[in-house]
């Protein structure tokens, strides 16, 4: 399907070269250049805003079974799933979590609590984003939503990942300077988590408040999984219905209500990577991150183990069904197979003196 952007053109006098890290600089004249520049080799960056959270409440009927219906609801639309009974939260009274089954490990992708005076028997479900990486179609979503009675948004998040950095957290910090987060003339407040003045794990800057129902996160999203010089970024806006209403095309129209949320992020809609991109690129740090770590701490345990065993006897006796935590979300989508492994296969024959014990 050809991809579309509502990104706005860029003006006739001054078109923009943006380089990986820094803040997109003008020039006028010349030949025109993409910003950011064209990839190469197969490779797209036409993926637009994604859904990376969704909250919804409803008033269920008296006689309806809300565990089952979810149940049902999260089988049409992410697959097979199973559901645990859970004590309530929020001042609900019942609640049910929801699980899919990847090579025996239960990954968690949502909730649902129902029930109660406190909330005058209404239901609430959480999807997570691993969740919403495994939504096949948005539409029906929409659809099963607005059947049910008295429904309401209460959070969506919306998110573009930047894999490349083709945008990052310095260029937020500029735009925030210059005023372009400005609403009816007012600087939001803003917050700097993270280690800004040593970068290794990822800097984050947050433009705007929770309890004001509006609040952009941009962070360096490779650091924070674990990799010190990853240039991703992801930038997420975060929807709650404190003084206002959230529609339900915030569903299908992304894109629209990413960019109306702050409108200088529009000019970061044609750097968003696909979301399979986005997997593998999680599940690349972390497999490379377990990997070190099992190779500092097991690592002579098992060169003495290929001096008695042969390479599939030592992984027989090591090897255990299940995927690291840190795998689930990647996993999902669909980073452990064959085709996923062979960058990380090089990396590892590139340590000088270690014995390629796989």
């Amino acid at each position: 399907m050809a991809c579309t952007s509502s990104t706005p053109s860029l003006s006739t006098k001054a078109q923009t070269r943006h380089t990986p890290g820094g803040a997109c600089d003008a020039r006028a004249g010349g030949e025109s250049k993409p910003c950011p520049p064209a990839l190469t080799g197969g490779e797209s960056f036409c993926g637009g805003a994604i859904v990376d959270w969704l909250t919804v409440t409803w008033l269920p009927e008296p006689d309806e079974h809300v565990p089952a219906m979810v149940l049902d609801f999260l089988g049409d639309f992410i697959g097979p799933v199973s559901g645990v009974e859970s004590p309530g939260m929020f001042g609900y009274q019942s609640g049910v979590r929801f699980f899919v089954d990847r090579d025996g490990t239960k990954v968690h992708v949502g909730r649902v609590d129902f029930g109660g005076n406190h909330h005058k028997m209404r239901a609430r479900l959480d999807l997570s984003g691993t969740a919403c990486a495994l939504v096949k179609e948005w539409t029906g979503v929409q659809d099963w939503i607005a059947r049910q009675f008295d429904y309401k948004i209460t959070r969506v998040d919306l998110a573009v990942d930047c894999l490349m950095g083709e945008f990052g957290v310095d260029d937020a910090v500029e735009w925030f300077r210059a005023g372009e987060f400005h609403a009816g003339g007012r600087r939001p407040r803003h917050s700097t988590p993270g280690d800004w003045l040593d970068p290794h794990y990822g800097r984050t800057l947050e433009i705007g408040r929770r309890e004001n129902g509006k609040m952009l996160r941009c962070y360096e999203k490779g650091r924070q999984l674990g990799d010190s010089v990853s240039p991703w970024t992801r930038f997420e806006v975060e929807l709650r219905n404190i003084d206002r209403d959230i529609p339900l095309d915030v569903l299908i129209d992304r894109d629209r209500y990413f960019t109306g949320a702050y409108k200088c992020l529009a000019r970061i809609l044609d750097a968003a990577a696909e979301r399979i991109r986005t997997h593998q690129k999680e599940g690349e740090i972390a497999l490379e991150k377990l990997t070190l770590h099992a190779r500092s701490s097991y690592g002579q345990l098992l060169h003495v183990l290929r001096l008695k065993l042969s390479a599939s006897e030592v992984l027989d006796e090591l090897s255990r069904p299940g995927i690291p935590k840190r795998l689930e979300k990647a996993s999902l989508g669909g980073f452990i197979n064959a085709g996923s492994l062979p960058a990380l296969h090089q990396k590892e024959k590139c340590h000088e003196n270690e014995r390629d014990w796989v």
